[in-house]
Order: structure tokens, then C-alpha cells, then sequence
């Protein structure tokens, strides 16, 4: 049934145990001389870069270069960054100079083990080291909560850190693109230390995204200053050049954070099933039994990735990218030129290229799950490879489809073949299929067409405060920046999807809403809000989108003591139209959280009368005026409240 593609027991820390496992009875069944590998000159700190945890699920097809070389060699001329990322991201509070102190120490450890090989802890996999230089820095791991982390065994402490890792970053204030003479002055005295320092700002942004993505944005600014700080208008170049870099991190780094969140709460399966579609919808030409090669491997990618552990992420990234390289005609003809590119950039450029082509042979339908004679036997022979077959079928006969319908279908089609096979005629039964399919698309369809037409009539603010009235009733227990941020995300995503033609609108809004469905699941497995919240994240992740539309106001939430000071203003306001539309948008969850059952019409009447208050500004006796209107609203909520 559907609990299939529901939740599995299986951890990230267990799957972890498993491989560690695997490579001991592996390198004890050949043989090979561990000591006498370690003291091979050439190989240098692969032990600790790469030390023995390499996935050997790839097989040796042609490379266009030796990947474990190239990507050793980065990691090594790239010591200082790729240690701050993970620093950053396992204590995202230090300061850089605490940063600073951590790298360094581990930059002498490295220096250490290149003069002696042989001393025993130089076979640690970097992780456990970095995380072992955090644990010995008593005062930092105390005064940034990862004490109890600290007391763990390394497999247990690398779950722990990654628990403890926090998607809040109110503590932050939002980057900003800085001065330009500043940052070409600051650039030209010391490159190296100036990309560090940005590193280590983007990364405290951004402290669920993958390594590779993060230095990739960091190499990209790096050619963005080099050009501006040329140019006479440097303000203005780097405002269109610049921005974009943060932008685009933002939302690569939301998918990724989202991709962990599926892991964690869902388990691996689920995840697998989620990357065939999105494989089989950019790689339509790849064959099934290459795409089961690279799902293997991405197995081990994620793992490492969202714990944290930089350099697997590093290479085992670097493995996948050089299998789809050195298949351009069976995988991809489109990433020719992406696979030219240098590390990391030529992973975010595979990444972000435009779907490839569909076969021209390709049947428009997927007759064999529908009209074939031997369904039946072979969802009982193999279930699981049954249902990732036919996710790859459909999805890339379907390119234009979201990926939660994909996975909605997959579901769907998985229940009705339960139900078939124990009829006396099967195939007439599951023959239906298609038909049904079309129904789960055409339902999803025409609900992100009513939410369109709703943005293009309430213009993108209307909508956010909609979204803001949505999202507050369901979840009043959250935070009001929360609550803002994903509202703002949703009237974003809205904005830039709804005016797109009618597939690519389908898919874009559905993709950007299932990204902000899992910010606010968060993606630790104790993160709770409410029952009704929580059942949505918990359940299947398929319908999950499905699950929060239906969502009414919570009813189980008790809400504070009227608080006077949060619906008091003065004429600060009227210096910043910013801070105006920030305060009206805290109004609008202030009201909800106080009175969660408060009518729409109410909220917005009290919003209306907010901005007579705020027209105050433009008045010659603004005080007065001012005064006034802030003293009738004030009374307005407090009765509307307390009734």
C-alpha cells in the first residue's frame, strides 16, 4: 500500500554503520595493505580527505579524467574554504575569528599527517576530526550548545551535530550586496581572505546547503568582482550581477535542505522514488539500468551531504557528475558544455541545464504498467524495482509534470494494482489506469489555476497577505518572522510561476509550494507544531501538499494574554515604507495568534484601518492626526479581541 512510499527506520547515522561495515569486509577479503597504501608518497592526504569510505557502487566506466585525482586536488588547494563551510555549518553562531581558529587547527593537523602518515589518527575521516577539533575547544562547543553532542561516539555525534543544526536565521541580518569601492579596495589587498569571509557570511545563510553548491556560488561572486571592479558604474553592475548569485543560492539551497528533510522524515525510498522522477524528467534518453546506477550512488551522496561531511559530498558529487560526463549521447546531449567547467561549477551547471530532449520513439503512454499481461507478476516478483520502473516510465513521457503529482500517480497506481491483481480480471481492471492518472493531474492542475487567477486579482502583496491569513490559522504556533518568511516565499514563487504558459506554470508553482511545505516540516525528525501540521508532515510526503490545503484552523491552540505593546505604533513609522509594510504584516499575525478563529473580513477592515493611521504621514499635522487614528485602531482591536 501507500505506506510504502511512507516512512522507514532507516537513519542517515545506521545507513552510515552499514557502509563503514561493508568497506572493512571488503578491504579484507583483497587484501590490500592499508599501512603500505598510507606511505605512497603520491597519494598524499587521500587518507584524510578521502580516507576509506569511497562508494563503490559506480562501476569503472570511461572517465573524461581521473575524478578522485581532480577532486582531490581542489579539496587540497581549497583547504581553508571547504574546512569554513563545514565549520560554519556545524557552529553557526562562531564568530569568523572563531571560524578562523578552527580551520587553522585544522589546516596543522593536516600539515601533521603529511609529515607522518602513519600515526593513527590520520585514517579519520575529516569529519570526526573537524567535529573532534570542535569538541576540544571546550568554551566554543559550551557556549554554543553542542556540549551534549560532544559526549557521543563519532557515528552518533555526526547525527547529533546535524540535529542541532538550526534553519533560523533571524540572529542574522539578511546579506547585502556591500559597498562596491569597499569590496574592490578590500578584493585587490587580500583575494583569499576576502572569498573566505564571504564564504563564511553565505554559508551562515544557508546552513543546509551542500558544499559543492556553496563554493560554486563563491567562484561565481569571485568572477562577478573581478569584472565589476573594472567597470566605471561598479554599484551598478554589481547590483545586477551580484544579487542574482544570492537569489539563486536561496532557492538551490532551500531544494537541498528540502531533499534532507525527505530523507530524514521519510526515509530513503522515498527519496529514491522523488530522484527517479527528477532524473528520468532531465535525462529522458537515460536507460533504466544507468539509472539505477546512479541512484546507488546518490544513496551515499546525500548521506554525507546533509551531515555535513564536506569532503564525501565533495567527491562522491564529483563520481556521479563524471558518470553523466562520460555519457553525453546515452544521458544527456545538452551538458556538453557544462562538463567543461571546472569544480564545483560543473555540477550546479548540470544541475540548473534545461530538461533534455524526449526520444522520438518514446510511446506517448507507458502501455506495459497499463495494458500488459504480466503486471501483476511482476509487481509481486520485485515490488520496489516494479515501482521505481514505473516512475521512470512515466516521468519521462512527462516532463512537464510537477514532481509531487508524479509521486501523487506513483501512489495512486501503486493502490489500484493492489487492489486489481486480487480481481479475476486483472488487466481489465488496472486498464483503467491511464484514465485515473489524468484525473490525480487534471485535479492538481486546476487548483494551481484557481490560486493564479486569486494572485493576478490581489496583485503580489494582496496575495502574501492572504498567505499570511492561510498559513497563521493553520500553524498560529510558529513565530511571526516564520510565518512571514513563508508567506513572502509563496507570494514569490506565485510571481514568478503564475505568468508563465499553462504547463510550465503547473510545474513551477507546484515544485516552489512542496519547497516551502518543507521549510515549514522543517527537516528534523522532532520538530513538532501542532497535530494537524504535524500529521501533514509525517504522513506521505506524495500528498503532503494536498494534506496542508485541507488544513483548518488549529483548534488546539491556546492563545496568549492580550499584548498592548504589540499593537502599539508611533511616527517611527512614517520614516521607512519598508518597516510600514513589515508592521502591517506583524499585525496581521498578531491578530491571528491572539484570536486564531478572528473572521477574514475583520483582519482586513482592521488592515484598512492601519493604513488610514499610516496616511497620517503624508498630512501637514501628522502628530495629531496620527494620535488620532493610532488611539481608534488600538480600540478597535482591543474590542475585537476580548469579545
Amino acid at each position: 500500500m501507500a505506506a510504502q512510499w511512507g516512512k522507514e527506520a532507516d537513519t542517515i547515522s545506521e545507513r552510515h554503520k552499514k557502509v563503514s561495515f561493508f568497506l572493512i569486509i571488503f578491504f579484507s577479503i583483497v587484501k590490500i595493505n592499508i599501512g603500505a597504501i598510507m606511505s605512497v608518497k603520491s597519494i598524499g592526504p587521500v587518507i584524510l580527505f578521502f580516507s576509506l569510505a569511497e562508494s563503490l557502487t559506480l562501476p569503472r566506466a570511461p572517465q573524461p579524467e581521473d575524478y578522485l585525482n581532480v577532486t582531490q586536488k581542489f579539496l587540497e588547494s581549497n583547504i581553508r574554504d571547504v574546512t569554513t563551510v563545514a565549520f560554519v555549518q556545524f557552529v553557526q553562531k562562531a564568530t569568523y575569528e572563531e571560524i578562523t581558529g578552527l580551520v587553522k587547527q585544522m589546516i596543522q593537523y593536516r600539515d601533521k599527517c603529511m609529515a607522518d602518515m602513519q600515526q593513527p589518527e590520520c585514517s579519520q575521516l575529516a569529519i570526526y576530526v573537524m567535529q573532534d577539533i570542535i569538541c576540544g575547544v571546550k568554551e566554543l562547543s559550551d557556549k554554543y550548545g553542542l556540549s551534549e553532542c560532544c559526549t557521543k561516539d563519532t557515528s552518533d555525534r555526526r547525527l547529533c551535530f546535524f540535529q542541532y543544526k538550526s534553519a533560523d536565521v533571524n540572529f542574522l541580518a539578511p546579506f547585502q550586496v556591500p559597498d562596491p569601492e569597499k569590496v574592490c579596495q578590500e578584493y585587490a589587498e587580500d583575494q583569499e581572505a576576502f572569498l573566505n569571509q564571504y564564504i563564511y557570511e553565505i554559508v551562515r545563510q544557508n546552513p543546509f546547503g551542500f558544499a559543492p553548491t556553496l563554493l560554486s556560488a563563491a567562484a561565481t561572486y569571485k568572477e562577478v568582482i573581478s569584472r565589476c571592479c573594472q567597470e566605471k558604474n561598479k554599484r551598478e553592475c554589481f547590483h545586477l550581477k551580484a544579487m542574482p548569485i544570492t537569489n539563486g543560492l536561496k532557492e538551490r539551497t532551500a531544494y537541498q535542505k528540502n531533499t534532507c528533510g525527505v530523507l530524514m522524515k521519510h526515509g530513503p525510498k522515498v527519496l529514491k522514488f522523488l530522484k527517479v522522477v527528477e532524473f528520468s524528467q532531465k535525462f529522458p534518453k537515460i536507460d533504466f539500468k544507468e539509472l539505477g546506477i546512479l541512484l546507488e550512488d546518490m544513496n551515499f551522496l546525500f548521506d554525507e551531504c546533509c551531515e555535513g561531511d564536506v569532503v564525501q559530498c565533495f567527491r562522491n558529487e564529483a563520481k556521479i557528475i563524471n558518470y553523466i560526463c562520460s555519457k553525453p549521447d546515452s544521458i544527456s546531449s545538452k551538458i556538453r558544455d557544462c562538463c567543461q567547467l571546472t569544480i564545483p561549477q560543473r555540477g550546479e551547471c548540470i544541475i540548473n541545464s534545461e530538461n533534455d530532449d524526449k526520444p522520438k520513439d518514446l510511446s506517448p503512454r507507458a502501455e506495459r504498467f497499463t495494458e500488459g499481461d504480466d503486471v501483476c507478476q511482476r509487481l509481486h516478483e520485485d515490488k520496489e524495482n516494479f515501482q521505481t520502473e514505473f516512475l521512470y516510465e512515466y516521468s519521462r513521457r512527462h516532463p512537464e509534470l510537477p514532481f509531487s503529482v508524479h509521486l501523487r500517480i506513483g501512489v495512486m497506481y501503486e493502490n489500484l494494482l493492489e487492489r486489481c491483481c486480487k480481481t479475476e480480471n486483472p488487466k481489465e481492471c488496472y486498464g483503467q489506469a491511464e484514465e485515473e492518472f489524468q484525473k490525480v493531474t487534471a485535479k492538481s492542475q486546476d487548483l494551481i489555476k484557481t490560486e493564479c487567477g486569486y494572485f493576478q486579482n490581489l496583485g503580489e502583496e494582496g496575495f502574501l497577505n492572504q498567505c499570511l491569513l492561510s498559513i497563521t490559522k493553520k500553524a498560529p504556533q510558529l513565530p511571526h518572522q516564520e510565518l512571514i518568511s513563508h508567506s513572502k516565499k509563496l507570494a514569490s514563487s506565485f510571481a514568478k510561476c503564475c505568468p508563465l504558459g499553462e504547463e510550465e506554470q503547473f510545474a513551477c508553482v507546484d515544485n516552489m509550494v512542496s519547497l516551502t511545505i518543507g521549510e515549514i516540516c522543517g527537516i528534523n525528525k522532532n520538530r513538532t507544531i501542532n497535530p494537524g501540521v504535524d500529521n501533514c508532515c509525517k504522513s506521505s510526503y506524495a500528498f503532503s501538499p494536498m494534506c496542508f490545503k485541507d488544513l483548518t484552523t488549529d483548534e488546539t491552540y491556546t492563545s496568549s494574554a492580550f499584548l498592548p505593546e504589540l499593537f502599539t505604533f508611533d511616527l517611527t513609522l512614517c520614516q521607512e515604507k519598508e518597516e510600514q509594510q513589515n508592521k502591517r504584516r506583524e499585525l496581521i499575525v498578531h491578530l491571528l495568534q491572539q484570536k486564531p478563529l478572528l473572521g477574514v473580513e475583520q483582519v482586513m477592515q482592521l488592515l484598512s484601518d492601519f493604513s488610514k493611521m499610516i496616511n497620517c504621514c503624508e498630512v501637514e499635522e501628522r502628530g495629531t492626526c496620527f494620535k488620532e487614528e493610532h488611539s481608534k485602531l488600538y480600540n478597535k482591536i482591543e474590542t475585537v479581541l476580548r469579545t
